[in-house]
């Protein structure tokens, strides 16, 4: 029987020089071609990181985790584990080979828009945790895809901005967690940056791609480009770019064929990449099972238990003045634009549609049986006109396609859509060959209120809508715009007045022939309910207790776009306020995927942080409020009070199609920590439940590898967790996370090798002398320090 070496290079010999070259493009958007002549079925690619969406974005279901930085906040290398293996689970079941996560570029601007999708600020922190996910996906024979190589830390013009930094910054702060994922993890792909380094595209990058990724680190897995991220043909595989996404191919393909036999890419080159893509389809297990699965909607329960733990876990509970866990109320008022259904994840590209869409009402009154809940939105935080999500009954939109553009004949498929989104990557439907087609989205749309309904439409190629038979948008003829990843057109938008609790007859037509992206977004903006404020506040006031929930939405944080500050959108930051003021024993719970400015957090009763917590945030949120469980986070990331306070910031977004790295190291608490700068709140910061000590620690030293037990006591009432943070002067440099019940004492583990004290100079050195080392539980609340000597 072969070995994999063998039965890789067994298949290279029996493909042509053209089949060769076919396996370096896409064949659409999600898929490389399959070469049936030998039996190599077709490998396909999926959005992740926080969640597996399938081909399509509107059809398809699937369960919805905890963002990137909900992950990050957990400081869990075991649950980050079972995280990556429950989301290889649900690739399979989505026929997904290879999983386009994590996302593992260290946060350097808050602001920045896809910052709810990475780990952490900090490198050490990102790489550990990037570690145990890969781990875990790939231990399913499911492909972990490292994103974005490298420093693609912001979407100001995200697909051509260079940045400018020196190796040492490059190797001791935006690297090492794509170097542990090579060299501890094993990862079966990385995804390469849109953005330039020192101006040169990280798809075509020889010194990032070749001599560091490939040649010193070992790198044996494929190089997939950020789809649309390649930019040539011979200086992009020659640089090491394996996979060129999506397709049909611009520049690799057919087009590096050629280029081999113009003899400007060598055959070896091109010999190399194809091995790299085979090894790929015999460790993700194309190789036995060529034929293509089928996508399902899988609700598994022990994955939404996962889903729920993880919730938890990266709940971070910032203060509490006494008020959590809730005890004794018997009215509650739950108020914010987020808090009847709470967001559960970011905007963009690792957008899913979730299973279930609970409401944080229907949760809380499940917790607290026999207590009154009562809801004020208080203020609405809408960036345009929202997507239709709720008030389709029950069933979402049922979709016919049609194998033409006039909606004539049988429908060749039939789907289901669940929101006002739709977006087909590539095929609309599976077994489709063309780009042309038309479909119908039919079903009912019952609004919650009377009054005007703004509704909008984008789209691409032709579509309406109509309401009961009638057309009430028109966009047959449209302009051209950005919406849709830039392949959609502008938005119309038009008011109808409407009834509420009637069920009207909602039809979405579209005709479209985009080989790429095809599909339409259908906004719905309810009446305001007028006084908002003033109501919600007079709903805190008749309350025991609020609970206050603040934020953003997938249109405020999401691929794309940076937001332009700290600032809570809209009139959320008076909401707060008056709240405050009218009942204080309030908690204020946050819904979003970065830092926000919190110029009321020390007048609240109970600050917590949920992040975008996914489909199971509104059961956990619940259960943490009421103490049948523990808020288990440390901040991955610093709260600074202004967006001037950090270094970084005053490159960004930079000029001259530029941006300059020039704080170096210095990014998040070890720029703020290192110039005396107060947070709002500092990195690693969480409180809990109960109380932690730390005792004195014992030191054993074997050259230069440090071994940390630090005993750890839980002095509280009870059981929680507690994480030990070890700083290497400012730095973190180790971690590990205990769980104890009430009066136990557990000794903590934490190891620190060379590369805790090495530095870039040219090579990496450690430098022989003293080091102190800062045992906390955060980079600002240090309990121990104890000298040791490096030879």
């Amino acid at each position: 029987m072969l070995t994999a070496t063998g039965r890789v290079e067994e298949l290279l010999g029996r493909l042509t020089l053209d089949e060769k070259a076919l396996l370096t493009a896409g064949d659409d958007v999600w898929h490389l071609p399959a070469i049936p002549r030998v039996g190599l079925g077709r490998l396909k690619m999926s959005d992740g990181p926080s969640g597996v969406r399938g081909e399509s974005r509107g059809t398809r279901r699937s369960l919805s985790f905890p963002c990137g930085i909900a992950a990050g906040s957990t400081w869990d290398v075991d649950l980050l584990n079972r995280y990556g293996a429950g989301l290889a689970a649900e690739a399979r079941s989505k026929g997904v080979h290879v999983l386009l996560g994590p996302t593992i570029c260290v946060q350097r601007v808050p602001v920045a828009g896809r910052t709810f999708e990475s780990f952490s600020e900090d490198p050490l922190l990102t790489a550990e945790l990037a570690v145990a996910y890969i781990r875990g996906v790939q231990s399913q024979g499911v492909a972990a895809c490292a994103k974005h190589f490298a420093c693609n830390d912001q979407e100001f013009e995200r697909l051509t901005i260079s940045a400018e930094v020196d190796e040492k910054t490059l190797r001791e702060i935006h690297l090492p967690a794509f170097e542990a994922a090579v060299r501890e993890a094993g990862v079966w792909a990385v995804m390469s940056a849109y953005n330039r380094v020192n101006g040169t595209y990280c798809g075509e990058h020889p010194w990032l791609l070749g001599e560091v990724l490939k040649g010193e680190w070992g790198f044996d897995g494929v190089v997939v480009s950020d789809w649309l991220g390649t930019h040539s043909t011979a200086p992009a595989a020659l640089a090491g770019l394996d996979i060129e996404m999506p397709g049909p191919p611009q520049h690799l393909g057919p087009l590096l064929a050629d280029a081999v036999r113009a003899g400007k890419v060598p055959e070896a080159v091109l010999e190399d990449h194809c091995r790299r893509v085979l090894r790929l389809a015999e460790r993700t297990g194309l190789l036995d099972e060529p034929a293509p699965a089928v996508e399902a909607e899988d609700d598994d329960p022990e994955r939404r238990r996962l889903a729920r733990n993880l919730a938890i876990s990266g709940a971070v509970l910032l203060r509490n003045d006494g008020l959590l866990p809730l005890t004794g109320a018997r009215k509650l008022a739950v108020i914010g634009p987020n808090a009847e259904r709470l967001e559960p994840g970011g905007g963009g590209s690792s957008t899913v549609i979730p299973l279930q869409r609970t409401s944080l009402l229907e949760a809380l009154r499940a917790q607290f049986p026999g207590v009154e809940v009562v809801h004020e939105e208080g203020c609405r935080i809408d960036h345009d006109v929202p997507v239709l999500r709720t008030g389709l009954i029950p069933e979402g939109l049922a979709v016919e396609y049609f194998a033409n553009r006039e909606w004539a004949g049988p429908p060749a498929a039939t789907d289901r859509v669940w929101t006002g989104q739709y977006v087909a990557f590539g095929t609309p439907w599976p077994g489709d060959a063309g780009s042309a087609f038309s479909m119908r989205a039919r079903g009912a749309f019952k609004p919650d209120r009377d009054g005007p309904w703004e509704l909008s439409l984008a789209n691409t190629g032709a579509a309406r809508v109509l309401l009961d038979g009638a057309v009430v948008i028109d966009n047959t003829k449209p302009e051209p715009g950005e919406s849709l990843y830039g392949f959609g057109s502008t938005t119309l938008r038009t008011t109808v007045e409407l009834e509420g609790g009637r069920a009207y007859e909602l039809l979405i037509e579209l005709d479209s022939d985009a080989t790429i992206v095809a599909g339409y977004r259908l906004g719905a903006r309810p009446p305001a309910r007028p006084n908002g404020i003033a109501r919600a506040a007079a709903a805190a006031a008749s309350a025991d207790a609020v609970v206050l929930v603040v934020g953003n939405n997938p249109d405020w944080e999401t691929e794309g776009k940076d937001r332009e500050s700290l600032a809570l959108p809209g009139e959320q930051d008076e909401l707060v306020r008056q709240v405050l003021a009218a009942n204080p024993r309030t908690a204020v719970v946050v819904n979003a995927g970065a830092p926000i400015a919190m110029p009321w957090a020390d007048d609240t009763g109970a600050l917590l942080v949920l992040w975008y917590p996914g489909e199971e945030g509104a059961a956990a949120l619940a259960e943490m409020l009421a103490g049948a469980s523990e808020p288990g986070g440390r901040l991955p990331i610093s709260f600074p009070k202004r967006l001037e306070d950090l270094t970084a910031f005053a490159a960004y977004p930079g000029s001259d199609g530029a941006v300059r790295y020039e704080e170096g190291s210095l990014i998040g608490y070890r720029d703020l920590d290192a110039r005396g700068i107060e947070p709002t709140f500092c990195f690693g910061h969480g409180l809990g439940y109960t109380h932690f000590e730390f005792g004195e620690p014992e030191v054993t030293q074997s050259g230069g590898e440090v071994r940390l037990s630090v005993p750890v006591t839980n002095t509280g009432e009870r059981p929680g967790s507690e994480v030990v943070q070890v700083y290497v002067g400012a730095e973190l440099k180790g971690f590990a996370k205990v769980a104890l019940e009430p009066a136990a004492t557990a000794p903590v583990e934490v190891t620190l090798d060379e590369r805790a004290f090495r530095r870039w100079d040219g090579g990496w050195r450690v430098e022989p002398g003293e080091r102190e080392l800062r045992i906390g539980a955060s980079s600002r609340d240090i309990r121990r320090r104890v000298t040791v000597t490096l030879p």
